[in-house]
């Protein structure tokens, strides 16, 4: 049986690409490993940590700007499972991304998954 339990990227949401980049790459210290686009920039990172931290005040969060993506290594069998297994499938049809293809799902809290499945190598 195939395991949706690995993490594969952590994608973290912004609205301005070149302000992003100058905080990530002089201020942390990350070194960019590829750029998709304007839009989709990759960074170097060996390692993807997970904490899930319980709060009592969700009254604050606006919106969602960090994104777990989870491995997937057939997406359609794992999208039919989860649908059957009564998980909340944000889209009807799987879509394309840089490395593949992805589907989101929504936890029981409203946080959104992306279910990744890698294709392209190039």
């Amino acid at each position: 049986m195939l395991m949706l339990n690995k993490v594969c990227v952590l994608t973290i949401k912004v609205d301005d690409m070149q302000k992003a980049l100058e905080f990530y790459t002089k201020v942390l210290d990350f070194e960019v490993s590829k750029h998709y686009g304007e839009n989709i920039v990759s960074l170097v990172h060996n390692e993807i940590p997970i904490v899930l931290e319980k709060s009592d005040d969700r009254s604050n969060a606006v919106g969602q700007n960090v994104l777990l993506g989870i491995l997937s290594e057939n997406l359609d069998e794992d999208v039919t499972r989860l649908r059957d297994r009564g998980a909340k499938i944000l889209f009807d049809e799987s879509k394309p991304c840089p490395p593949g293809r992805y589907n989101m799902i929504a936890d029981p809290f409203g946080n959104k998954l992306e279910l990744v499945e890698f294709s392209n190598f190039n």
